[in-house]
């Protein structure tokens, strides 16, 4: 699976294209969405972030889909890259994490 983020100038748009992904490609109730884009490094009038993942045949027709609707495809990444890391440590057996209570900062 990949996991591809397109940002929109028009919410309308953003929406349009969730809507036709969800009709044409096999795609799970959660599998793609959108939400309001926020930073300072975007550009003037970008509204929206739509973000989903999906299956590696149906990419060419995913990145039409949302170029074709006025988007531009930010991020493209193995779903495996999303995902924490977690190594098992002494501290926290089987890989989970453990808190201690008590942040620890380097003195400079």
């Amino acid at each position: 699976m990949r996991v591809i983020a397109a940002r929109f100038m028009e919410a309308e748009a953003a929406s349009r294209v969730v809507s036709r992904m969800k009709a044409r490609l096999d795609l799970g109730p959660d599998d793609v969405g959108i939400a309001p884009l926020g930073g300072a490094d975007q550009p003037q009038g970008a509204q929206v972030l739509l973000a989903g993942r999906f299956r590696e045949a149906r990419l060419d027709e995913i990145r039409s889909i949302i170029e074709r609707h006025g988007g531009e495809i930010v991020a493209d990444l193995d779903e495996g890259r999303t995902k924490p890391r977690i190594s098992p440590t002494p501290a926290s057996p089987q890989g989970r994490s453990v808190w201690s209570g008590s942040p620890h900062f380097a003195k400079g």
